[in-house]
């Protein structure tokens, strides 16, 4: 069976300090001050791109259909597996609160887990699956519609940056089979992609 896997790039997802105020994650709206001595601040501190990201994506048809897998990366380099069963809280704090049990326990809920970590680097995420199709704005000019055919035709997982601003590592870049551009290369919010490019696989696969 056909599937679109999407995986969400250097997701900025981390636990804060104990002694920092308003966590349970490093969230810039109450941390940008202490963010200013972390390496590569301009790209930490917005778990909220998730959260939208990930809700435009379970909330889709694709996904209703059972034709979605749904990946996060995260700053530490590990990979969770999000279920298509998951009801993500709409809410952000309660997002926060069980995104920082899956960083802890490696699993959401504990018992019964919904969320939790498959692999242990994105190395390992990308040696299973065979390679990676990049979105970047720097790669060559691809439709939507191209892009899920070949993500659907080949089963390659589709790299979405989850990140507010700067490039992706260069790590990230080199695990990169294929590297396109969509929309002529507007830096376009990561759920707008997703949004698009999940329309495009339903289109392709006949669920509109």
């Amino acid at each position: 069976m056909k599937k679109l896997k999407v995986i969400l790039l250097e997701a900025p997802l981390e636990l804060a300090p104990p002694s920092w105020p308003r966590g349970p994650l490093i969230d810039k709206r109450y941390h940008y001050h202490k963010l200013a001595s972390f390496t590569r601040k301009w790209k930490r501190g917005r778990p909220d791109i998730v959260h939208v990201t990930l809700l435009v994506l379970l909330d889709s048809i694709l996904n209703m259909e059972g034709k979605l897998e749904v990946y996060v990366h995260t700053v530490d380099g590990s990979v969770y597996f999000i279920s298509p069963e998951e009801r993500l809280p709409k809410h952000y704090d309660a997002f926060k609160e069980i995104i920082a049990i899956m960083l802890e326990k490696g699993a959401v809920p504990p018992e019964n887990p919904l969320m939790w970590k498959a692999y242990e680097s994105l190395s390992d995420f990308v040696k299973e699956h065979g390679g990676l199709i990049l979105l970047w704005e720097k790669g060559e000019p691809k439709r939507f519609k191209d892009v899920a055919g070949e993500a659907l035709s080949t089963g390659l997982p589709v790299g979405i940056g989850a990140f507010p601003r700067g490039d992706f590592e260069r790590s990230t870049l080199r695990k990169a089979l294929k590297r396109y551009s969509v929309a002529g290369g507007r830096p376009l919010k990561a759920w707008t992609v997703a949004y698009k490019l999940v329309c495009a696989a339903e289109e392709l696969l006949g669920l509109e």
